[in-house]
C-alpha cells in the first residue's frame, strides 16, 4: 500500500538565510533610500549656486558610503576576525598588492582632515589646474583650465588621491573672482622705453581705472579672509630685457578674473600701436641735425 503523502519526510532544499546577510541587505536598502531622499531635497534648493549643489551631493554620497562600509564591518566583524586570523599571510599579500588603493584611501582621509579643498574649489595639483567637480575615496575629478588662464578646456582629469602625499595642493579659490594678472609686451631694443612710461601708464589707467575701487574692496576682503597682507591693488609697470636682447614691458594688474584676458588684449593692442609709431618716428629723429 502507498502511504499517505502527508507523512513523507522531505528534507528542505532551501536553508535559512544568514542573519548577517539579511542585516547587510537591510542596511544597504535603508541607506540607498535615505540617500535618494537627501539628493532630491538638495536638488530642490534652487537658491544655491551649481557648484554648491554638486559639493553637497558629493558629500552626501561619501557620507552614506562611509556609513555603509562601517555598518558592514560591524555586522561581519566576527567572520572578518576569524578570516583574518586564519589567513594572515594572505592578508599581508593583499595589503602589498593593494598598496596604491590604501594610499588613495589615506589621501582621501588627509584631504578631509586638512580641508585642503572641496567640490567647487579651484586647485592645482601635480601639474593639473582646474575646478574640482567630484571627489571619492579613491580619486578626485578636476575640470581642467587652459594654460595660463581660467577658461575651461572641456577635458576632465581624474587624479588618484595618493598624489596628495607626493605633490603640494594649491587652492586657487581665493582668486575665483579676482586675481593678480601679469603679461609682457616685447619689442625691439632700439625703443627708449622709460621715455614712453607716462604714455603706457595712461593707457593702463584708462582701462584699469574704472575697476580700481572694486578691486580695492576685493583686495581687502581677501586680506580679511586669509589673515595675511597681500600686494596692493595697484597697476605696476616694469621694464626688462629678454635673453635675446629684446626690450620688455611687464604690466601687473589686480583685476576681475573674468576680465583678465580682455584687459590684457586691450592694453597690449594700444601699447603695440604706441611702439610701432615710435619706431616709425625714430629714423626721422636720427636724421635730424
Amino acid at each position: 500500500m502507498i502511504s499517505d503523502p502527508r507523512t513523507w519526510d522531505i528534507p528542505l532544499a532551501l536553508g535559512t538565510p544568514s542573519p548577517d546577510l539579511v542585516a547587510s541587505i537591510l542596511l544597504l536598502f535603508v541607506l540607498w533610500v535615505a540617500r535618494m531622499i537627501v539628493v532630491k531635497l538638495i536638488r530642490l534648493r534652487s537658491d544655491l549656486p551649481p557648484h554648491v549643489l554638486r559639493r553637497w551631493i558629493a558629500t552626501s554620497r561619501n557620507v552614506f558610503l562611509f556609513l555603509l562600509l562601517l555598518g558592514l564591518v560591524l555586522i561581519w566583524a566576527p567572520q572578518l576576525r576569524t578570516f583574518a586570523l586564519s589567513l594572515a599571510a594572505v592578508a599581508v599579500a593583499i595589503v602589498v598588492a593593494t598598496k596604491e588603493m590604501i594610499l588613495c584611501l589615506s589621501g582621501s582621509l588627509m584631504r578631509a582632515s586638512t580641508r585642503a579643498f572641496a567640490v567647487g574649489d579651484w586647485i592645482e595639483v601635480s601639474g593639473v589646474r582646474g575646478e574640482v567637480v567630484d571627489h571619492t575615496l579613491l580619486g578626485t575629478t578636476i575640470q581642467e583650465f587652459q594654460p595660463n588662464s581660467f577658461h575651461y578646456t572641456g577635458r576632465t582629469t581624474v587624479v588618484p588621491n595618493s598624489v596628495f602625499f607626493t605633490a603640494p595642493i594649491r587652492n586657487l579659490t581665493v582668486v575665483r573672482d579676482y586675481t593678480f594678472h601679469s603679461f609682457a609686451i616685447t619689442t625691439e631694443a632700439d625703443i627708449d622705453l622709460p621715455s614712453h612710461e607716462p604714455q603706457i601708464a595712461s593707457i593702463v589707467e584708462r582701462h584699469y581705472g574704472p575697476l580700481r575701487e572694486e578691486a580695492e574692496r576685493a583686495n581687502a576682503r581677501i586680506e580679511r579672509r586669509s589673515g595675511v597682507d597681500i600686494l596692493d591693488p595697484e597697476s605696476r609697470i616694469r621694464f626688462s630685457t629678454t635673453d635675446l636682447g629684446k626690450a620688455r614691458v611687464t604690466v601687473s594688474l589686480f583685476c576681475p578674473t573674468r576680465l583678465a584676458e580682455t584687459l590684457e588684449d586691450a592694453i597690449m593692442r594700444e601699447v603695440m600701436v604706441l611702439f610701432h609709431a615710435a619706431r616709425k618716428q625714430e629714423p626721422a629723429g636720427d636724421a635730424s641735425p
